[in-house]
């Protein structure tokens, strides 16, 4: 695909793709806009590594700008976090030094906690994310969209920067597929209702939830997906499997669907106003455990405890049909991952007293 300079004026061309400018400040300002534009016009001919969040939207962030880099013509290079890792993993963060870039490019990696520390000293640093705070460190550019409304993915925002580096119409359908995932289809976009139908409704919806099981399933094939997302010029490539990957993306799907039934089976144990379901899997379910059981107990707090995602941790989601407050704190939804030790103390905590080593031991595929 041929490049365009980055200059802001290429969206002009194209003024109902996804997510033209509303008011000069959305997605994000047009100073920030151009600052990260200036960053990536920096990187010609410079080995970079693109580090994307493994979510639906964090993918299909990646994807648009690993193309928009090769437009460019950067030396690029994806690394997606492992299973259980961020920016800020030893690992991760050992990965990244090991291959030596020149530069580095992060994606969403966690909206909680990201800021620019998670750049290495003396690393030319972008990060994009629409929560981030703003850049306090020398050599680090920071797009954000913090405190915006209506509220931007990081894909919306990633195709907002490169728009004018790239020919944006073919590459409009990754920030849909991402936008639909972070927002669903109702998310109040300009114009998504147009690049959705342009894109197809349900070649999106479809794409989304086989790309979102890949992440969830055992074998964690995110990389897998953004390989796929690489390779597919729509939506409609992936859910007819035009391009290869897709047959292992639908394994995955099947596989977080048996885990979910079968760990929504696991009898729940009862403190008032929580309810603790604990169970063993592989796969990233306890989301969707939570989910399913706060329908069931409208009136309970829900927390689905999966001792078996992580070696050694005790990954939970926290979910309620009502607003309610956990440890002080309001919620509807949350979770977290704690270590065995850290998790039966914080159960005993809730009024759930006696639970031993043994009820949270990771099982591998049995339920707990």
């Amino acid at each position: 695909m041929p490049g365009l300079p980055c200059r802001p004026t290429a969206l002009n061309l194209h003024p109902m793709l996804l997510g033209h400018m509303k008011a000069p400040h959305w997605p994000a300002s047009e100073e920030a806009l151009a600052n990260a534009r200036d960053f990536l016009m920096t990187l010609k001919d410079r080995h970079v590594v693109v580090a994307p969040h493994p979510s639906v939207d964090g993918l299909a962030a990646g994807a648009l700008m690993l193309r928009a880099l090769q437009a460019m013509g950067a030396r690029v290079k994806a690394q997606v976090p492992a299973k259980g890792e961020h920016a800020l993993s030893p690992t991760f963060q050992q990965r990244l030094r090991a291959a030596q870039p020149d530069a580095w490019v992060v994606l969403e990696m966690s909206s909680d906690a990201m800021d620019d520390s998670v750049a290495p000293p003396g690393l030319p640093t972008l990060i994009v994310a629409p929560q981030a705070a703003p850049a306090g460190k020398a050599g680090t550019t920071v797009l954000s969209a913090r405190g915006l409304e209506p509220a931007v993915s990081c894909s919306l925002l990633t195709y907002a920067l490169v728009s004018p580096c790239v020919v944006p119409g073919p590459l409009e359908w990754l920030a849909v597929l991402g936008t639909v995932a972070d927002q669903g289809v109702d998310a109040p976009i300009p114009f998504l209702k147009d690049a959705l139908r342009r894109a197809g409704r349900t070649a999106v919806t479809e794409s989304v939830a086989l790309l979102n099981a890949a992440r969830k399933s055992s074998r964690y094939a995110a990389p897998l997906a953004l390989g796929v997302l690489l390779r597919a010029g729509s939506a409609t490539d992936i859910t007819r499997g035009n391009v290869p990957g897709v047959d292992t993306l639908h394994d995955c799907r099947l596989e977080v669907q048996r885990e979910v039934l079968r760990c929504s089976k696991t009898p729940p144990r009862i403190a008032s106003p929580v309810a603790l379901l604990l169970f063993s899997s592989e796969a990233q379910v306890h989301p969707q455990v939570a989910v399913r059981w706060a329908q069931r107990l409208p009136e309970h707090i829900i927390i689905a405890a999966n001792a078996g995602y992580l070696p050694g941790r005790v990954d939970f989601a926290v979910r309620s049909r009502t607003p309610m407050e956990l440890g002080g704190l309001p919620f509807n939804a949350t979770g977290g991952s704690l270590s065995r030790e850290d998790f039966l103390r914080f159960a005993a905590g809730l009024g759930f007293k006696g639970l031993r080593d043994i009820d949270v031991e990771r099982r591998g595929a049995f339920p707990g």
